[in-house]
Formats: C-alpha cells, structure tokens, sequence
C-alpha cells in the first residue's frame, strides 16, 4: 500500500526556518506574484508597441522619400550607394507597415476591445468581420518576403538589413508574447499547487 504524499508552499530562509504556508498566506502569495506578473507584462507590452510604432514610422518616411535609400545609409555616409532596389520598394513598404499593425494586435491581450470589435462586426456585417489579427505564423511568412527579394536581386546589405526590420519586429512580438503566456501558465500551476492547511 502506497501513500500519496502532498508537497505543501513552505517559505524558508535557513534550513531551521521553515514556514509552511497556510491558505490565506497562500493565496496572499499568489496575488502577489500575479500582481507582479501583471505589472511586468504591462511595461513590456507598452515598449513592445512603442517599438512597433517607430518601425513603422520609418518605413512610413521610406515610402515618402524619392531616392528609396535604405535609412541605414544616414548612418553609413561612407557606403556607396546602391546600384540596385528591389521593384515595388513603396508597396512592400505599405505591406510592412500593415503587417506592423497586425503585430500590434498580437500584442494586445485577447480581451481587448479593440481585438474583439475588429474580429466580430455587429449586426448585418458580421458575415464580413475579418479573421484579424492575423496569426502569427502566417505573419511571419510575409515578413520573409521581402528580404528574400532583396537577396535574389542582390541587393547591398544595408537594404538586405534593412527589409530585415519586419521580420525582426515579428521574432520581438513572438518573444514578448512566449514570455507573457509562461508568465501566466506559472501562475496557474502555483494556484494547482495550493493546498488545505488543515490536510496537509
């Protein structure tokens, strides 16, 4: 006959210190860490946005400059200029800054009101509401198109870099987003965890 035995949240400094946590104290605890959880999502959130937003503004300031120079070359005025673009520069410049803005959304929590009313339109137009955002796999696809033009085309490698902008924006989203969703999945194994004092 085996016995089952129950792990208990114990709170120690020294071996001879040890604290076993009742309910209350236990529950105070994991408010605590999601408290903090939270807060830290947040912040990381916000810079994730802000990010976002100068991404975008650049390519939005490509698109109204002439010349189609990558804007690594105002930090490069020794490197010569490039003998070719790839074509189109100003439509995958607008496909950047829409992809962009779908990886804002993949930022915002799921409860978001600004997801929900762009994912379900009212009443007669809900059988138009668009599957926004798009999911993250299908935006990092689009993302790989443009600097895999460049290279085919041979470009220089600032503006090989420089179509690179997306798909770095979209491994950055990815990252922030696999960090927030084990953040949250390590609060709810701690609240699988809690335990009866009085059965313990």
């Amino acid at each position: 006959m085996s016995i089952r035995q129950r792990i208990p949240f114990r709170f120690t400094e020294t071996p001879e210190d040890e604290h076993i946590l009742d309910e209350q104290e236990q529950e105070e605890l994991i408010d605590s860490l999601k408290s903090q959880s939270d807060a830290a999502a947040s912040q990381y959130m916000l810079l994730g946005q802000v990010v976002l937003a100068l991404s975008a503004l650049l390519h939005f300031i490509y698109i109204l400059k002439w010349d189609k120079l990558s804007p690594l070359y105002a930090i490069l005025p020794s490197h010569p200029a490039p003998s070719t673009i790839i074509p189109f520069p100003d439509f995958f410049a607008t496909l950047n800054i829409i992809l962009h803005a779908n990886l804002s959304l993949l930022l915002l929590p799921h409860y978001s009101p600004i997801r929900r009313s762009l994912s379900s339109l009212p009443p007669p137009m809900e059988d138009y509401s668009l599957p926004l955002p798009i999911f993250h796999p299908v935006t990092a696809a689009l993302t790989v198109l443009t600097p895999t033009l460049a290279l085919i085309r041979q470009c220089s490698w600032p503006d090989v870099a420089w179509w690179c902008a997306t798909l770095t924006m979209s491994w950055f989203v990815y990252s922030l987003r696999r960090w927030t969703d084990q953040s949250v999945e390590e609060i709810r194994e701690l609240e699988r965890l809690r335990y009866d004092a009085r059965g313990a």
